[in-house]
């Protein structure tokens, strides 16, 4: 049974990436541009370019003071000052003559030392060029007025900053441009919390880039749609920063009615389908697997009377002459026998003629009473044996007009349910009446009687409150089936009605009397 998920699965599957699709394909997103607050923007940015001029110039106050400091001071006087102060790892003092001595600022990390520069005058660059070396030009060295300024590194990882004082003496700084960088960098994202509040609970989008193209503060990347939409630079001698903004996007889904809706339908249709798929399966692997039943349970209750109607005649044959009441019982348990079978194959041909709507009835004048008896004296034998005491209450004696032979096989049903299913009850009960022109007929039993919930499925082909082989009581599962079809076809029904014990199938049947036409000779014909 669980292949038949395997349809059923996969179309909703379908069914759900249809409706997935669908909702794409009906998506109308829309952009609407609204432009950063440029006042909050301005405001910020001079207050940013304001505190990085004062540490720009707090910086350089430092270095001109030291600088004017060392020219009275030993290389060990000097280097305490220097290790205390961001970014120095070398100071060096030149005399008219040249280098007069140098002093080592802070340590770098262990592996970092030879990328500090080393600075030459051009006559020692003339003898020895290193690769990374910053050499003073020979103006700046032999010049005799005081000044100041910044010459480049090898890499963008230090600068020299050079300082001349009256004195005619040269101070060179060796300054490491990554740390002053990284000191600036905690400096100003404590200090930015405040002035950049604003700009923060407005949502704006701003990022700020740092001497080294590392951000300092970043917008987050799945904002930043495009190019920055405004961008502020700031340049001091500590370096240049970027503050740069961008416009904010408001995105707008919408949906087109008409794409969803035929896509709720295809996905709707599609699980309707599939369910209606699942469903049709299942019930032909149930119905597969009936039809073996019945095949095996038709094979069992062939098999059965003719096994008994051999074994009997071969006993009443040897019991002929030496004991003839033996021989004559056994050839009316053979009698029996051959009902049975009989009555098996009517109701699989009646089964099968009206599957293929081949079923024909024939109402004739028969008395319905009459017709009981007859089909119980078939059963009377096997009633007795099985110990059931049948009690019958007749009322339909009057001649009417329907099918003698399908009332035949819906009694025999019944009856044949009784026998087979609840003969432990001991009783069997028959009542037969005429209410107008309907013939109702009554069977009850004290047998284990039918659970609620299976009161309607019994009447289905191939459905037993058992479903087992070999559950103690064989059958083919149709009686039941057959009778309620007959019935209806009939123009009455067959029920299953309430009972305090074992059960009571209540029939009706349309039963117009049989008219007679009277003669002038006062004869009667029917």
């Amino acid at each position: 049974m669980k292949a038949v998920w395997f349809t059923l699965v996969p179309m909703l599957a379908v069914a759900v990436l249809m409706l997935w699709g669908g909702e794409r394909m009906a998506r109308r997103t829309t952009e609407e541009r609204v432009p950063a607050d440029r006042g909050r923007l301005f405001d910020f940015t001079a207050s940013f370019r304001e505190e990085l001029d004062r540490l720009d110039a707090l910086y350089l106050q430092h270095l001109d003071e030291l600088a004017a400091y060392a020219f009275r001071r030993s290389a060990n006087q000097l280097s305490p000052h220097c290790e205390n102060t961001v970014g120095i790892r070398k100071l060096l003092v030149f005399g008219p003559e040249g280098k007069r001595y140098e002093a080592d600022g802070k340590k770098p990390a262990i592996g970092e030392s030879s990328r500090i520069p080393q600075v030459l005058t051009e006559s020692e660059a003339g003898r020895v060029s290193p690769k990374r070396a910053v050499v003073i030009p020979k103006e700046i060295l032999e010049g005799n007025t005081p000044g100041k300024g910044w010459l480049a590194g090898p890499d963008s990882s230090h600068r020299v900053y050079w300082f001349r004082s009256s004195e005619l003496y040269l101070v060179a700084f060796v300054i490491d441009q990554e740390e002053l960088d990284r000191c600036l960098e905690a400096h100003c994202s404590t200090w930015m919390k405040v002035p950049f509040s604003p700009l923060s609970e407005a949502g704006e989008l701003v990022s700020i880039q740092g001497p080294s193209g590392r951000p300092w503060l970043e917008a987050p990347p799945e904002t930043q749609a495009g190019p920055a939409a405004l961008v502020l630079p700031h340049r001091t001698n500590l370096g240049e920063w970027e503050v740069l903004a961008w416009d904010k996007l408001k995105i707008r889904s919408q949906h087109d009615p008409t794409v969803l809706a035929s896509a709720a339908c295809i996905a709707f249709v599609l699980s309707l389908a599939g369910i209606y798929l699942h469903a049709q399966q299942k019930r032909a692997l149930r119905l597969a697997e009936e039809r073996v039943s019945f095949v095996n349970r038709v094979s069992h209750e062939l098999g059965t009377p003719l096994t008994n109607i051999l074994l009997n005649l071969d006993l009443a044959r040897r019991a002929l002459e030496d004991r003839p009441a033996e021989s004559r019982r056994r050839l009316s348990l053979v009698h029996e026998e051959v009902q049975r079978l009989g009555r098996l194959v009517s109701n699989v041909l009646t089964f099968s003629r009206g599957e293929r709507r081949t079923l024909e009835l024939r109402s004739i004048a028969c008395t319905p009473d009459e017709v009981v008896e007859g089909i119980l004296a078939q059963f009377q034998p096997s009633l007795d044996r099985r110990q059931v005491r049948v009690e019958w209450q007749r009322g339909a004696s009057e001649r009417t007009r329907l099918d003698p032979d399908a009332l035949s096989q819906i009694v025999g049903n019944l009856i044949n349910n009784v026998e087979k299913y609840a003969s432990s009850g001991g009783w069997m009960g028959i009542e037969t009446s005429m209410l107008g022109e309907q013939l109702h007929l009554r069977v009850s039993d004290r047998g284990p009687g039918i659970p609620a919930d299976q009161s309607e499925r019994v009447f289905e082909a191939f459905e037993r409150v058992h479903r087992g082989v070999s559950e103690g009581a064989s059958g083919t599962g149709l009686g039941l089936a057959i009778a309620r079809d007959l019935a209806r076809r009939m123009g009455g029904d067959l029920l299953l009605v309430s009972s305090d014990k074992g059960c009571r199938f209540e029939l009706v049947l349309p039963a117009t009397p049989a008219l007679s036409v009277i003669t002038q000779d006062n004869s009667s014909v029917a």
